[in-house]
């Protein structure tokens, strides 16, 4: 097997447009360029709120960004064709892809493979859920970021011999960058404005607990956000909730410095990075029951707290405000937090990729062997 000559990312959003799959994107793309792997993102000129607004071509720390107006297309030969994610129920882009796989490909000698960031677990309808099943057939392979999405995948029918499991990684400055030693006088909600992330459920509870909260994401859902704001004017919490709009990699982790702990309640999750970065710092984390991948990576009482409801969360700020029990947290976080460098799940994605390559070369080889 030759050398990789070009691996294109196909998400359908990507930065400024900066949520866990973007993330992700970014920092294994970057890695692999570190590996003398040629890699171009392709995506749309879409933001959350605005279509085709963003340039055609960018190049953004390294790497070449190349935006369509609503489609990727086939195109100069790559070697690996790696799909993150998918765009809206009905986009051009989830068409087009599906088209690909279904179709386009059987005519193509290029390896795909997706990360689905949980995607293919979230039932969108028979017709959709359907299609992506046909589709997923045509994949070389499936990275699913946990041992959970794996498992629930297979559940639903798809081929266990097709996924691997490589996690989400976390980028360097999250264990470099000099730590802020501060008490925790405040909780954390580090996610994008959508109703799946769960803020309004942290908004409630607060009437019932002393503590104050910082939220900061991007804004997906405008009328998600006004209603937890409003909620937020309606339960009197003005001088204890505060949104700090999208912040820089830098204050985010001052931020979780300075936190008593991260929350996140999401209804569904693939496996939050914001998590995963937050235990790199040794920052307690606590997590809610409904997305089932979370309290596989938060251990109750152990690296952190899951919760059910507002009194769970309440026990588990009193508990944090002990400092003893807060440093027992931190030290077994940060002791887990060091298998998950994107170095390190970049090599692994890379032999991936080369499995896959290797795979495809002898079925080709065979094909022509036969005659076929």
């Amino acid at each position: 097997m030759g050398p990789i000559r070009k691996v294109w990312m196909l998400t359908p959003l990507f930065f400024p447009v900066k949520a866990g799959t973007e993330v992700h994107v970014y920092n294994l793309s970057k890695e692999l360029l570190r590996l003398s792997v040629p890699v171009e993102i392709h995506t749309t000129r879409d933001t959350y709120d605005a279509k085709r607004v963003l340039s055609e071509e960018e190049n953004v720390d390294g790497l070449k960004v190349v935006r369509h107006d609503r489609t990727w297309r086939y195109g100069d030969s790559p070697s690996i064709l790696h799909i993150h994610n998918l765009g809206r129920k009905y986009s051009l882009w989830n068409l087009y892809t599906f088209y690909y796989l279904l179709v386009e490909s059987r005519f193509r000698d290029t390896p795909v493979v997706m990360t689905p960031h949980h995607i293919l677990i979230v039932h969108k309808g028979k017709v959709i859920s359907f299609i992506e099943k046909l589709a997923g057939r045509r994949l070389n392979g499936i990275i699913a970021v946990s041992e959970w999405e794996r498992e629930k995948m297979i559940e639903l029918g798809y081929e266990s011999s097709k996924i691997e499991v490589i996690p989400n990684g976390v980028e360097d400055r999250a264990y470099e960058q000099p730590k802020e030693e501060k008490n925790g006088e405040y909780i954390l909600y580090l996610a994008r404005f959508s109703k799946e992330k769960g803020q309004l459920f942290a908004v409630e509870c607060l009437k019932r607990i002393p503590v104050r909260m910082i939220m900061a994401g991007q804004i997906r859902d405008q009328e998600y956000f006004r209603l937890v704001m409003n909620r937020v004017k309606e339960l009197g919490l003005e001088d204890r909730v505060r949104y700090l709009g999208v912040v820089s990699d830098e204050e985010k982790y001052k931020l979780m410095d300075g936190a008593l702990a991260l929350v996140l309640t999401s209804e569904v999750e693939g496996e939050p990075i914001v998590v995963k970065e937050a235990m790199a710092r040794g920052t307690p984390v606590i997590v809610g029951r409904k997305a089932e991948v979370l309290p596989t990576i938060v251990k109750d009482g152990e690296n952190g707290f899951v919760i059910s409801d507002c009194e769970d969360l309440r026990e588990a700020v009193e508990k944090l405000k002990n400092g003893r029990v807060r440093e027992e947290i931190s030290r077994r976080n940060l002791e887990l937090s060091k298998q998950w460098r994107w170095s390190a799940i970049a090599k692994k994605t890379l032999e991936y990729y080369s499995t896959l390559l290797s795979g495809m070369e002898q079925k080709v080889s065979g094909s022509a062997g036969t005659g076929i």
